[in-house]
This record gives C-alpha cells, sequence and structure tokens, in this order.
C-alpha cells in the first residue's frame, strides 16, 4: 500500500456556521443550568483566563474552593452534555 500519497482520515465534517451556532447555544443552556457561583468561577478561569488568585479575590474566597467550584462546574457541564447526547459522561 502507498502510504506516502494517502490524505489523513476525515475526523469529522468541516464546521459550518450553524454547527458552531448549535454549539454555543448548547454551551449557553448547560451555563444556565449552573449554579451561580461555579457558573461565575467558571466563566473567570476557564473562559477568561483569570488566575486563580483573582478569580479567588473577585469571589471572596480562597483559592482550594474556587478550584472546587470550577472542578463542580466542570462535572455539571460533562454530565447536562452527556445526558442531552445520550453520552456517558
Amino acid at each position: 500500500m502507498d502510504t506516502q500519497n494517502m490524505a489523513p482520515p476525515r475526523i469529522a465534517e468541516p464546521h459550518t456556521r450553524e454547527s458552531c451556532d448549535r454549539v454555543w447555544d448548547e454551551f449557553q443552556a448547560a451555563l444556565q443550568q449552573l449554579p451561580a457561583l461555579p457558573r461565575l468561577a467558571f466563566l473567570l478561569s476557564e473562559v477568561l483566563g483569570k488566575p486563580m488568585d483573582e478569580v479567588a479575590t473577585l469571589l471572596g474566597r480562597d483559592g482550594a474552593s474556587c478550584r472546587q467550584l470550577i472542578d463542580d462546574a466542570r462535572s455539571r457541564l460533562r454530565a447536562l452534555h452527556a445526558s442531552a447526547h445520550g453520552d456517558t459522561p
């Protein structure tokens, strides 16, 4: 078999505007289902890229409790995604 001229396998179809919008809408809907404090900690850290010490200061908590809030949010988002798509988290 001539492997030098083989194209790499396609992992997924190219994304379209509609598929990007659908993913964003699903993400926003899942975020709205989170309790306020884990959602805020997650957004500050994971979406906005704030350092943990800044997240802790903004939330008036210590770093360990902020990490727990973020882990909780991440776990809940995974579970929501799994239940919406019939996957296992």
